[in-house]
């Protein structure tokens, strides 16, 4: 746990927001199969570091795991990475490309709490109105 600690700046980390960046999850997604146990690589879209810790499971820089997974349907499925610790993202990586693609013209209601666009450091993701912080320049 100190370690975990240490890596997130002297924070908990049990008690910190996830966020992980649209463009980590869709590279690891589409190309962390194809690197090898222990293997350190960088996502191309924002320069992250991530190292591969065993088969469908990876470690960003700052020490927080992720694991892939597939929601499954009765014909599809959607592959996202989900935080190792279970402390999940606020918003799922199927229901953010569904309402960011679709979300205008969606009726109201079924959410818990409104969503906003949040600037990310090379693309925008969905938070949380409660979550939601400005952008640091």
């Amino acid at each position: 746990m100190n370690e975990e600690r240490r890596a997130s700046g002297g924070k908990d980390p049990r008690t910190e927001r996830t966020i992980l960046a649209d463009c980590c999850e869709d590279w690891i997604i589409d190309w962390g199969g194809f690197y090898p146990v222990g293997r350190a690589f960088r996502c191309p879209e924002d320069a992250t570091e991530w190292t591969k810790i065993a088969t469908d499971e990876y470690r960003r820089a700052d020490g927080r795991a992720f694991t892939r997974r597939t929601r499954k349907g009765p014909q599809a499925e959607f592959p996202y990475l989900a935080a190792a610790d279970g402390h999940e993202p606020n918003v799922e990586r199927c229901c953010a490309k569904i309402l960011l693609a679709h979300g205008e013209r969606m009726a109201d209601g079924g959410l818990a709490e409104p969503l906003t666009v949040q600037p990310g450091r090379t693309r925008p993701f969905l938070a949380s109105l409660s979550e939601y912080s400005p952008p640091r320049d």
